[in-house]
């Protein structure tokens, strides 16, 4: 089992705290992804589904409140993917080049570049 305070122990600088904590940053990452991209296409997919039901029933009130339904999930799925972005924007830009292990682990979680993590005597934990 992965322990945080064992990863901690001992680091001098950031570079190697990215290395250490590489393993916990990828599961962020692919948190990161799920809610900047699936949460989005949820909501859009739910919105239609809505509203495909409403119109197979052909009644205009629940025509209306799906339509509406539909655009409030588009906007909010536009603000979910505008807010996921621009909080990597931000982490990109005051990372700079101590943290881009860091942001390499957290926004592209499958690239090779991430190392595996190494504790305990050879332990690896991908």
């Amino acid at each position: 089992m992965l322990n945080l305070v064992n990863v901690l122990d001992g680091i001098n600088d950031i570079g190697q705290f990215c290395g250490e904590a590489s393993a916990i940053l990828r599961i962020v990452g692919w948190v990161y992804v799920g809610i900047e991209i699936v949460v989005p296409i949820l909501l859009i997919f739910m919105g239609m589904f809505d509203l495909a039901r409403a119109v197979s029933e052909k009644d205009e009130g629940k025509i209306k409140s799906a339509q509406q339904l539909l655009i409030k999930r588009a906007i909010a799925a536009a603000l979910v993917f505008l807010v996921a972005a621009l909080v990597g924007l931000i982490m990109r830009i005051i990372g700079g080049d101590a943290y881009k292990q860091c942001t390499t682990c957290i926004f592209t979680p499958w690239n090779g570049d991430c190392k595996s993590l190494n504790i305990n005597g050879g332990i690896t934990v991908d």
